[in-house]
């Protein structure tokens, strides 16, 4: 016996938006960075400079809550917000007025002000902080993973952006171990992981 036309058109109809049902994310996302050049140095945070062949110029010096900081031979240095390589770049030009050839390191010996936060269905919503920065895997996991209910493919990021607005990045988990580890990138300070 034949199926009808109509049976059949009914059924291709239904196939496909069963595979439809899960549709692959296309991003974009922010680039992959070296956690380094990720992180933005915050107050709280403890800086060591070395000025190389200058031992007395070399400080250890914690970030204050108005996000500067104070370095021998220069006026207050606002470093909150910067990168590592940006801050090195300012104290290397504000040193060869006194140092030929200055050349300048800058490293983050302790963090205190990186600190995320997940909410929305997961077992432990909230703030996170850690020593250095966290993937978006990483953060769900110390949240707990997703609670019962919870979208985990339709996982949306929050970042405040430049320019004072937010960023909006999709994630999906199902994707990201299936091998798009492209949505998996590194968190700032102060990005929200939304679970619906």
């Amino acid at each position: 016996m034949r199926a009808h036309p109509y049976i059949i058109a009914a059924l291709f109809v239904v196939t496909t938006a069963n595979v439809g049902c899960h549709a692959s994310l296309s991003g974009p996302w922010p680039p992959i960075e070296a956690a380094t050049q990720t992180y933005r140095i915050g107050p709280g945070d403890v800086l060591r400079v070395s000025v190389f062949g200058n031992q007395e110029l070399n400080t250890r010096v914690t970030v204050r809550p108005d996000g500067r900081v104070t370095l021998p031979l220069l006026d207050e240095l606002a470093v909150a917000g910067r990168t590592v390589n940006e801050v090195s770049t300012e104290v290397s030009t504000g040193y060869r007025r006194y140092v030929q050839d200055a050349r300048v390191a800058v490293v983050i010996e302790e963090v205190h002000s990186y600190r995320v936060f997940v909410t929305g269905k997961v077992q432990r919503a909230g703030e996170f902080e850690a020593r250095t920065p966290l993937t978006v895997m990483q953060a769900l996991a110390l949240a707990g993973g997703g609670a019962r209910g919870a979208n985990m493919d339709g996982i949306v990021i929050l970042r405040r952006g430049a320019n004072g607005r937010d960023e909006r990045y999709e994630f999906s988990y199902t994707e990201c171990t299936e091998g798009r580890t492209e949505m998996n990138f590194l968190l700032r300070s102060g990005d929200t992981i939304i679970v619906p």
